[in-house]
């Protein structure tokens, strides 16, 4: 848990008028201001909150530190008061406590929390914090470092003592030191004089009674031991003779295996070729196969594009026929229509001429006078009226014109409508199969894509195909190359893969079952796999488990499934070994190790099973050392050791070796990686044959390719017909657009002139009416001659007759006008060139469609021509991988025969190997047991023609000699007749029983023997040897950190390690009763005491001795007012440097007006003063430098 200051807090406190809040507070804070602005108020309102009095805050009455008193202000009534506010960071998060002093009334009051509480409780929770403002190490005020150095002894001892709360047990400390140096001198004369009689005591009855047991216990020993020997020699004689005679039937099924393997491999030989001959002309057949298949997609993919340019063919030949349809029908409706006007225009000729005939003819019947009067005042009134006459003519001569033009506007707006609506139905057939090729270039280049996109991963899994084929050789090659320089037996890896099966079963079936020995633990370095096998012995198989009922379960079902005899090691009944911890510390001879630490072991659980095979046993580098440290002079230093090259060395006298044979199954450490190695190759090489095959995905590519091609060219067949569609669509929309120009002129033209022809009726009318009217007035007095109303009665009666005939005239005029304008308008229609475009474009259509049917029909000649070739090749290769087919299941018995005769002659192999080596393992035994008895001084019966080989024999450390014999001569020395023949008659299994009977009488009596008292003396002395080993050992490691703490203070304090600072006790002999005294050595000066040194120098040793009583006592803050005011400028530098470097630890809070020191710190606080108000009032303006630091 950490504490820091937050925030201060000051109220109505001497210069500060009103609330006044600092903070946040920074890990290094400075306060910098002028002289009298209230620097140092600052200091004394902390030193009030932690409750400091009167003396200590230079004030002598406590209404002096209200704000106010200067002027003479009312402070009863002020409330005045000073805040801490601290962050507390605990496990659960950070958390804020205030410390609140205040006056009010004249009264002090106490809050923690803002909670009122006693004076105690208030400084009791400082204190607790670290805060006691007795012990004055945290609250520097000003001046106070130059002297605080120099104090006298008795009161640096005093602050010392209230730092260390040692003053309160001072009492105690005379009075119990006092008892205790009586009651020492008591103790120690009665316990020397007791414990010398109790020790000449106990030692005298320990003797006899060891060593009469100890010769007891010995000679049951030895009588267990002989019998014990002679059951190994006897079973052993019985396993030679056994693995003699299966050695010789191995041989002779092995000559028998080896001999049926090659008679098989020469059959097999003879198969290869046949294999061969058909695997070659199969693959030329799927080559020819593939290359036929391409040229059958190629041709299917041209005859799809002929077939495709058929049907554009075949509609534009149909288009182009329906145009020319519709052109003919144009021209023969053309021809029709003129055919028709020049009989209506001959019919109206012939009309007008009879009419013009018969109003020459005619007459009106009229009297003469009457007639000649009538055109006398017709000239008269023609006269009169010329003017209107001549304006009547005129307009109706306009008024025909525009009737004319009406007409011929009126034909030509029908005209018009016809013309756009074929256009309209030729458009709206060219955007239906517009819409139609959009379609099918729209499915042509999402098909276009899906190819694009599938020929592009086809090549990204060919290029991942390749780099994977060729990373998977490469490891296939390098595998096999460390297989090949693998110095391992490849039966020793096989039988190996046997036994892990075996333990894989067993732990599937078993939660129980760890694994075996040899693989839960593996020594460290390669160097001790010798000895490491050598002290592991039968162990180095056993199958580690958790209990004996697990390891009974495992046995009974390899013994049901006959699978093979395992040892176990059950954690819950094994006994348990404690190592001995001083033989870590064996120096002499060098790198003697215990071999349970050259182990590297794969779990905590399994520790009791390593540690009950190895023991407190010894590795040593030579076979020397080893012997050494097993047989030293004195008996009782002796321990089991091994040497790196196998020699292994019982303290009880038993010695083995068997280099060759050791060196043969420490290999087996390398048969893991061997098996992993294996097993990587194996899955290597079902990744490499289950990799898809390059050349079918490069033919698929090819194909893929011919079909994006003929694709690509129908797109752009398609698109060249869209395009043409469209500008014929635009062409027409163009022409419709001008039709609807044109029919809006002609609406404007038509509106124009039949406005005209209303307004001109208009006139016409006005102007027949005044000529009526004058007419009316000259005919007034012929009306009344011949007795009618008007003249208008006149020639309504008699000239009716007259007039109809002018106006039929009339008509047939206007008719045959109108009639003359069309057929010259049909006349001037190019229908012929139309006609002839059309019938162009049907004859090169035709043209085109038979060009293209004749090369889909070739094309689809040879598609054929192909396929056939293509079924014959596929017939020839049904028949090719038959006979392969055939000859594979041949070359596969072959391969299965030779491999069973392989896999016999390899177990035979195997089996002979093992029996070879279980009798060389044999002969090592029954030398050991030789040796051993001869160590131990038992007797066994030997043959006397062989005494004198038996004393070479012994003469050897290893099993050289053994191995290099003949054929089990040792055995041949041991004369058997001499044996019991109550052991001679028994069989195996109760000679087994009686060994391990014997073995548990053995073990026992060794028990007792490492129980003795006189056994472990030494082993007593070894442990508080090593106690002390340990206690110096820690003393130097103390010792050392003191002086990397030493030297790190003053690096940090004043980067200079000629300086030094020192406290000793005045009475060295009584250091808790005396006073402390404190010096200090400038850098580079000799000793003198410290009131003879500068200002600077005093300064620098307070602060290394405040600082100093800061690495004891912890506290959250350290508050110093102008205490760097006598140091110069590096000497400031040093001082910053160290508060830098304690910045993590605590916070420092100084008042400075250094520019070297405030311009370091992390945040400033300045302090000014307002005097131009009655009461002076300090402000206080704060600003972080982090930021310009940064950014600088």
């Amino acid at each position: 848990m950490s504490i820091s200051l937050n925030r201060i807090v000051i109220s109505n406190f001497k210069s500060y008028g009103g609330e006044t809040v600092i903070g946040p507070i920074q890990p290094f804070t400075a306060i910098i201001g002028p002289n009298g602005a209230g620097k140092s108020n600052i200091v004394d309102a902390i030193s009030f909150a932690l409750g400091q009095g009167l003396t200590a805050l230079r004030v002598k009455h406590l209404s002096e530190l209200v704000y106010g008193i200067s002027i003479r202000e009312s402070t009863i009534e002020r409330v005045m008061y000073v805040k801490l506010i601290f962050n507390i960071n605990a496990i659960y998060g950070i958390k804020k406590k205030s410390f609140t002093r205040e006056v009010r009334g004249g009264t002090y009051q106490y809050k923690i929390d803002d909670k009122i509480v006693t004076n105690i409780c208030y400084m009791t929770e400082l204190r607790e914090m670290g805060l006691d403002v007795k012990a004055e190490n945290f609250l520097i005020p000003q001046g106070y470092i130059a002297c605080f150095a120099i104090k006298k002894p008795k009161d640096l001892t005093t602050m010392f003592e209230k730092i260390a709360n040692s003053n309160e047990y001072k009492a105690d400390y005379d009075r119990l030191k006092l008892e205790l140096l009586n009651m020492a001198e008591k103790i120690n004369f009665e316990d020397k004089l007791k414990k010398q009689i109790l020790i000449q005591k106990k030692y005298a009855i320990m003797e006899k009674a060891e060593t009469d047991k100890y010769l007891k216990l010995k000679e049951q020993h030895n009588k267990y031991k002989l019998k014990y020997q002679l059951i190994l020699l006897l079973r052993i004689k019985r396993r030679v003779a056994f693995l003699q005679d299966k050695e010789r039937k191995i041989k002779s099924q092995i000559d028998q295996y080896l001999h049926d393997k090659k008679n098989v491999i020469i059959l097999m030989e003879e198969t290869k070729l046949q294999f061969k001959s058909l695997s070659s002309s199969l693959e030329d057949i799927e080559q020819d196969i593939l290359k036929m298949k391409n040229t059958i997609e190629q041709r299917k993919t041209e005859h799809i594009i002929f077939e495709d340019n058929i049907l554009y063919w075949q509609k534009k030949r149909e288009s182009a026929r329906i145009s020319l349809d519709n052109a003919n029908k144009a021209r023969d409706i053309n021809k029709r229509i003129v055919q028709e006007l020049n009989n209506e225009l001959e019919r109206i000729n012939n009309e007008l001429t009879e009419l013009r005939k018969a109003s020459q003819t005619s007459t009106i019947e009229l009297s003469n006078s009457q007639v000649k009067r009538y055109m006398e005042l017709t000239n008269e009134v023609e006269f009169q009226a010329q003017n209107s006459v001549k304006q009547i003519k005129s307009l109706m001569h306009d008024q025909r014109e525009d009737q004319a033009k009406l007409d011929n506007e009126n034909r030509c707006k029908e005209e018009l409508k016809d013309k756009e609506k074929q256009m309209i139905l030729k458009r709206a057939n060219l955007e239906m199969r517009l819409t139609r090729l959009q379609d099918s270039n729209t499915k042509s280049k999402t098909t276009l894509m899906e190819k694009t996109a599938k020929i592009q991963e086809l090549n990204k899994k060919i290029t991942e195909t390749r780099n994977k084929l060729l990373n998977l050789e490469n490891d296939i090659v390098q595998i096999t190359e460390e297989l090949s320089e693998a110095d391992i037996d490849k039966n020793s890896v096989l039988h190996r893969n046997k036994k892990n099966e075996t333990i894989n079963m067993l732990k599937q079936i078993y939660s129980g079952v760890y694994g075996r020995l040899f693989d839960l633990c593996k020594p460290i370095h390669s160097r001790y796999n010798v000895a490491v096998t050598k002290v592991f012995g039968q162990y180095i198989n056993a199958i580690v488990v958790d209990t004996t009922r697990t390891a009974i379960q495992c046995i009974q079902l390899l013994k049901r499934d006959k699978i093979g005899t395992e040892t176990f090691l059950p954690l819950d009944s094994i006994k348990n070994i404690i190592l001995n911890e001083r033989l870590r510390a064996i120096e002499e001879p060098q790198n003697v190790k215990l071999l349970y630490d050259v182990l590297n072991i794969s779990s905590s659980h399994i520790n009791n099973a390593v540690l009950f095979v190895t023991k407190n046993t010894l590795v040593c580098e030579t076979s020397e050392h080893a012997k050494m440290l097993a047989y030293p002079d004195d008996k009782q230093a002796a321990y089991d050791c091994v040497s790196l090259d196998g020699c292994f060395y019982r303290k009880k006298g038993l010695m083995s070796g068997g280099l060759a044979d050791l060196t043969v199954k420490a290999k087996q450490w390398d048969e893991q990686r061997i098996l992993t190695l294996m097993e990587q190759k194996a899955q290597l090489m079902r990744e490499l044959r289950n990799l898809p095959k390059i050349s079918l995905m490069q033919s698929e590519v090819d194909i893929i390719n011919i079909e994006i091609n003929a694709l690509t060219r129908q797109n752009k067949y398609m698109e060249t017909d869209i395009k043409d569609t469209e500008n014929e669509i635009v062409e027409i929309q163009k022409e419709l657009d001008m039709v609807e120009g044109k029919k809006i002129a002609l609406n404007l033209t038509i509106v124009v002139i039949d406005d005209n022809m209303q307004k001109r009726n208009e006139e016409i009318k006005n102007v027949e009416k005044y000529i009526n009217s004058i007419k009316n007035e000259i005919f007034v007095d012929f009306c009344n001659d011949i007795n009618v109303p008007d003249v208008s009665y006149y020639e309504k009666n008699n000239l009716r007759i007259y007039q109809e005939k002018k106006t039929r005239q009339l008509e047939l005029e206007q008719q045959y006008n109108r009639i003359k304008d069309q057929l010259r308008f049909e006349n001037e229609n190019d229908i012929e060139n139309k006609v002839l475009k059309w019938q162009q474009a049907v004859e090169h259509a035709d043209t085109e469609w038979n060009k293209v049917c004749q090369q889909e029909r070739y094309a689809k000649i040879k598609i054929e021509q192909e396929e056939t070739k293509m079924s014959k090749l596929k017939e020839n290769y049904t028949n090719v991988a038959k006979d392969l087919e055939d000859v594979t299941k041949k070359l596969a018995e072959y391969k299965s025969q030779i491999s069973v005769n392989g896999k016999l002659y390899l177990e035979g192999q195997k089996a002979h190997i093992a029996v070879q080596r279980k009798i060389r393992q044999i002969k090592i035994e029954c030398n050991i047991i030789l040796k051993e008895c001869k160590m131990e001084d038992i007797s066994i019966p030997m043959s006397e023609t062989h005494y004198k080989l038996e004393e070479s024999v012994f003469t050897s450390s290893s099993s050289s000699n053994i191995e290099s014999s003949g054929d089990c001569e040792i055995l041949t020395k041991i004369d058997f007749s001499q044996f019991p023949k109550e052991i001679c008659n028994f069989t195996n299994e109760k000679l087994r029983d009686v060994a391990l009977q014997l073995i548990e009488k053995i073990t026992k009596i060794e028990n007792e023997f490492d129980d003795l008292v006189n056994l472990k003396v030494d082993e007593k002395i070894d442990i508080i040897k090593q106690r002390m080993q340990k206690i110096n050992t820690n003393l130097r490691n103390y010792r050392n950190k003191y002086d990397e703490i030493k030297m790190q203070f003053e690096s940090n304090l004043v980067n200079n390690t000629s300086a030094q600072a020192i406290i000793l006790p005045d009475n060295p002999e009584e250091p808790y009763a005396g006073n402390i005294i404190y010096n200090c050595i400038a850098p580079h000066k000799g000793f003198q005491p410290l009131q003879y040194l500068s200002d600077g120098e005093k300064s620098m040793a307070s602060l290394a001795l405040l600082f100093a009583i800061q690495r004891y006592r912890q506290i959250p803050f350290f508050i110093m007012d102008e205490g760097d005011a006598a140091l110069d400028k590096v000497n400031i530098k040093n001082v910053v440097s160290f508060i830098r470097s304690q910045e993590t630890l605590m916070q420092f809070i100084t008042i400075s007006l250094h520019k070297e020191l405030y311009r370091n710190s992390d945040a400033l606080v300045g302090v000014t003063v307002e005097n131009d108000v009655s009461c002076s009032n300090s402000q206080v303006f704060a600003i972080s430098l982090n930021g310009y630091r940064k950014s600088k």
